[in-house]
């Protein structure tokens, strides 16, 4: 399968690594959102100044946990410290947030997207995956083209695009019907616990 990069990426600034992305009044799901270059800003700060709606930014630095809590507590930005490096964190992140736009930058755990049931990003209309190797590649490839998404490439100086990249992959129709605030997330969680624990619900009627 030939790639056909749109454009080269130089730098670690967000703006330029995920300028693809629409970000205005969007909850996004920031996968990998660890400060690992001080010369740019770190991509929660870029998309909450670029107006998000709200960020969950999920990376397992302590450095990169510790910084954005001691320096940027604001409310629409949650900070967690945790590993994605199982399809079960994919699931508990896609379904609890239904993010608007995922961005995916976790150095090669990209590739347990294989295995995701599609029903995680149903709701998810930009996803941005930076991949490391051919096999992210070609997992992330399949499950976004069998369920709807138009794949673009971007490449980086000096690097194959088969063998490292960022993909950037966008479908026309999504489900709607998602929370779209902290306290709307939290109060969908709610009710979903109580009716799974309704005595009620689980008598049979005579």
């Amino acid at each position: 399968m030939e790639r056909i990069a749109k454009g080269i990426i130089h730098t670690e600034s967000p703006v330029e690594h995920w300028g693809f992305l629409p970000i205005e009044d969007k909850v996004i799901l920031d996968l990998g959102c660890g400060i690992n270059n001080s010369e740019h800003m770190p991509t929660p700060m870029h998309w909450i100044n670029s107006k998000a709606k709200l960020v969950i930014g999920v990376d397992p630095s302590e450095e990169s946990y510790q910084w954005f809590k001691t320096n940027y507590v604001i409310k629409n930005f949650i900070n967690i410290k945790d590993y994605v490096d199982r399809i079960e964190k994919f699931e508990l992140y896609l379904g609890y947030y239904k993010p608007d736009v995922l961005k995916i930058d976790i150095e090669g755990s990209e590739l347990f997207l294989n295995g995701l049931n599609p029903k995680y990003i149903a709701n998810t209309r930009h996803i941005g995956i930076e991949y490391h190797n051919l096999s992210c590649l070609v997992s992330c490839e399949r499950l976004l083209k069998d369920n709807g998404y138009d794949l673009t490439y971007y490449k980086f100086p000096h690097l194959d695009i088969d063998y490292q990249g960022v993909l950037y992959a966008h479908k026309k129709s999504i489900s709607t019907n998602k929370p779209q605030t902290v306290e709307e997330y939290h109060a969908q969680e709610l009710n979903k616990w109580a009716a799974d624990n309704d005595p009620f619900n689980n008598i049979d009627n005579y």
